[in-house]
């Protein structure tokens, strides 16, 4: 069959056992967590053109050495991570928001960036 002939779906981001949601609504962000990945995938027109449409940014829990979260106040909050090869984001949160290892929230999620702080704790503790 020809190059565009077979319309097969294909889920390129399946759900793992035992992994765990967030959407952060007002920042169309998708968070995925499991055992051994954080997942960052960005939708709507306004993250399209901060990062370009890039997909589902998949980092290895146990290959973070560091994170940076922001408290949101005035501006929204963040959680960076960071992680060999990675660039550490210096100029606050308007450098923050287009980096593609920082998660971007505002108060009402901060009980889920909160879930994913421990969890990147606890892999960098049991590494």
């Amino acid at each position: 069959m020809g190059l565009f002939g077979n319309k097969e779906t294909v889920d390129l981001f399946p759900e793992v056992e035992g992994e765990k949601t967030f959407y952060i609504k007002k920042n169309k962000q998708t968070v995925r967590l499991d055992n051994n990945f954080l997942r960052i995938a960005r939708g709507g027109a306004a993250n399209a053109l901060l990062q370009g449409l890039d997909g589902e940014k998949t980092i290895l829990l146990n290959s973070i050495t560091g994170y940076q979260l922001k408290e949101p106040g005035a501006s929204v909050g963040y959680l960076q991570v960071n992680y060999p090869g990675s660039q550490d984001v210096k100029g606050g949160v308007f450098d923050a928001v287009k980096d593609e290892n920082t998660i971007t929230f505002l108060a009402e999620d901060k009980e889920n960036i909160l879930e994913v702080k421990r969890a990147i704790e606890a892999a960098i503790i049991n590494k």
